[in-house]
């Protein structure tokens, strides 16, 4: 992929060069204000297309960074009876406008969270294994390569003091591997957190 400076050196080398022996002279001197015309003709030429390369790329939003993760993911974290192998699979649902992630697909431990673009934000409702449904929202984008959605409601709960699921990171290491940060509130504060560790399959 060409550089910035690759870029500009080609259109500077496409720009037309000041013809300078026509230019009036006096004394075999270029005259100052001649001189200052032709170098700030050349100095705008020469900034205004490359300019808006200087502008980095806006940030993907995070729903379109959830979407490549369709397929299945495999990982592990420690139990009570030594290491858990733990399964989460990723498919596309409603054409293309949600994606419904399954935790423990196909066990009784099966949980399902569904992520939805909001504008340009995004939204995931969890339907958890402590029988209630937090609804969790992105406060920002990407931020550099983690996604963070934080408690704005829930069902199924008397109110935000009952035990649930409050925060959700998803950090993405490469495109084979992605960590869950799952964090849990109890009596309006934080309990405890889990953490795992997911590779492509």
């Amino acid at each position: 992929m060409p550089t910035f400076y690759s870029k500009l050196m080609g259109h500077q080398n496409s720009l037309p060069q000041p013809e300078i022996q026509t230019a009036k002279t006096k004394g075999g001197l270029m005259q100052p204000h001649v001189l200052l015309l032709v170098l700030g003709g050349s100095l705008c030429g020469l900034w205004s297309g490359p300019a808006m390369a200087e502008h980095p790329s806006p940030l993907p939003m995070p729903f379109e960074l959830v979407k490549e993760l369709v397929g299945t993911w495999q990982g592990s974290k420690q139990a009570l009876n030594g290491q858990e192998t733990i399964t989460v699979e990723y498919a596309l649902t409603s054409k293309g406008t949600a994606v419904i992630e399954r935790m423990h697909p196909g066990t009784p431990k099966e949980m399902v969270s569904v992520y939805a673009q909001d504008g340009h934000q995004m939204v995931m409702t969890h339907y958890c294994l402590l029988g209630n449904q937090p609804r969790m929202k992105t406060s920002s984008s990407v931020n550099g390569n983690s996604i963070t959605l934080t408690y704005i409601d829930g069902t199924n709960m008397r109110s935000v003091q009952d035990k649930h699921m409050h925060e959700l990171t998803l950090t993405f290491i490469d495109d084979r591997h992605i960590n869950h940060e799952w964090t849990v509130f109890e009596n309006g504060r934080k309990k405890s957190t889990h953490t795992f560790a997911f590779a492509r399959q």
